[in-house]
C-alpha cells in the first residue's frame, strides 16, 4: 500500500479549509442579507402584507414618507413606515439640520392630498420591497386614482430619484423634466436647477 505524499496531503487539507471558509462567508452574508429584509422570504412577506392592499395614513413624516396603520411584522412595529418608490423629497429638520427648501411645502402638500380619510392603495414591486432603512417601498394611489409620488413630481416638489429601479422610471423623469421647464417648485430659481 502506498503512503499519500505529504504535498498531496497539505492540499487536500487547504481544500477543505477553503471549503469550510466559503460557507462561512455564504452563511454571514445570508445572515446579513435577512436582517436587512434583502432576502426573498421577506419580499413574499412584503408583497403579501401590502402590495394591492388599502390602508390609512396615519402620520406624515415629510413629503416623501409617511405611516401607515398596517402592523410591520420586520420592524415589530404597530404602524409600517413607507418610502414613496422613485422620487426625494426636501428634507425636513431634523437633529441639528434645518429643514431643506421647499420641505414643509411637501409635506403638506402631502396632508392636503390625503384629506381626512388619509386612504391609500399599495402598489409594491416584487424585485425591491424595501430600502436600506427597512421603509416599504411603494406607489401610493390616492382614492381619485391620483399618484402620490407623481403629483409631488408634478407640483415640482420632489426630484425623480433612479437609486432603485422601478417601473415608472421613465414616467417619473418626464413629470419632473416637465416641471423644469414649467420652473416651478424646486424649479422656480435659477440656483435652484442647477442641485
Amino acid at each position: 500500500m502506498k503512503r499519500p505524499r505529504r504535498g498531496n496531503l497539505a492540499r487536500r487539507r487547504l481544500r477543505r479549509r477553503s471549503g469550510a471558509i466559503a460557507i462561512a462567508a455564504i452563511l454571514i452574508v445570508l445572515i446579513v442579507l435577512d436582517q436587512q429584509g434583502l432576502l426573498l422570504v421577506r419580499q413574499v412577506d412584503d408583497l403579501a402584507a401590502y402590495h394591492g392592499v388599502h390602508a390609512r395614513v396615519t402620520r406624515v413624516i415629510d413629503g416623501d414618507t409617511v405611516e401607515i396603520d398596517l402592523p410591520d411584522a420586520l420592524n415589530d412595529s404597530p404602524v409600517t413606515r413607507i418610502r414613496l418608490w422613485g422620487i426625494d423629497c426636501p428634507e425636513m429638520a431634523r437633529f441639528n439640520n434645518p429643514a431643506e427648501l421647499l420641505a414643509l411645502e411637501a409635506a403638506t402638500m402631502v396632508q392636503t392630498l390625503l384629506g381626512d380619510d388619509g386612504e391609500v392603495l399599495l402598489w409594491l414591486e416584487s424585485h425591491q420591497t424595501r430600502d436600506r432603512f427597512s421603509r416599504v417601498l411603494a406607489h401610493v394611489e390616492l382614492p381619485d386614482g391620483t399618484v402620490l409620488n407623481e403629483a409631488l413630481l408634478e407640483a415640482g416638489l420632489a426630484r425623480a430619484d433612479d437609486r432603485w429601479p422601478h417601473i415608472h422610471l421613465v414616467r417619473y423623469a418626464q413629470v419632473e423634466h416637465a416641471a423644469r421647464r414649467r420652473g416651478i417648485g424646486l424649479w422656480s430659481q435659477p440656483e435652484r436647477t442647477a442641485q
